[in-house]
């Protein structure tokens, strides 16, 4: 892919990024929806499919969220088809972002580590 190719693909998925959190917070009124925060976007080259993903806090409702998102799928697009001028809408296939939970459990036991070690040095 051209250089042109994969600013204008950045830019797509970027523009997607923010267009989803912005209605997930404007437009639709499940209040599931209102703990995600879209991560990122990965959108095919030929604007058939994109993959969305979200991460929520805490994990109790974390598959509940998802679910929720994805029943809402067309209706997202059908609102991004209004809002965007772009040749087609990506059909939206929305995941779990567990990187957040990853560097969160990173975080911890950093802590951890650096407060064993600060009790040793007393």
């Amino acid at each position: 892919m051209t250089r042109k190719k994969e600013f204008r693909m950045r830019q797509i998925n970027r523009l997607l990024q923010e267009e989803i959190a912005d209605l997930l917070l404007t437009e639709l009124q499940d209040e599931r929806l209102h703990r995600l925060t879209i991560t990122e976007v990965r959108t095919s080259p030929d604007l058939y499919h994109a993959i969305v993903f979200a991460a929520t806090r805490g994990a109790k409702n974390r598959e509940a969220c998802i679910e929720a998102v994805r029943r809402s799928a067309g209706r997202i697009r059908k609102l991004l088809y209004s809002r965007l001028h772009l040749k087609r809408i990506p059909e939206l296939d929305f995941r779990y972002d567990e990187s957040l939970d990853r560097a969160e459990r990173i975080f911890r036991t950093l802590e951890s580590l650096h407060a064993e070690e600060k009790d040793e040095e007393s």
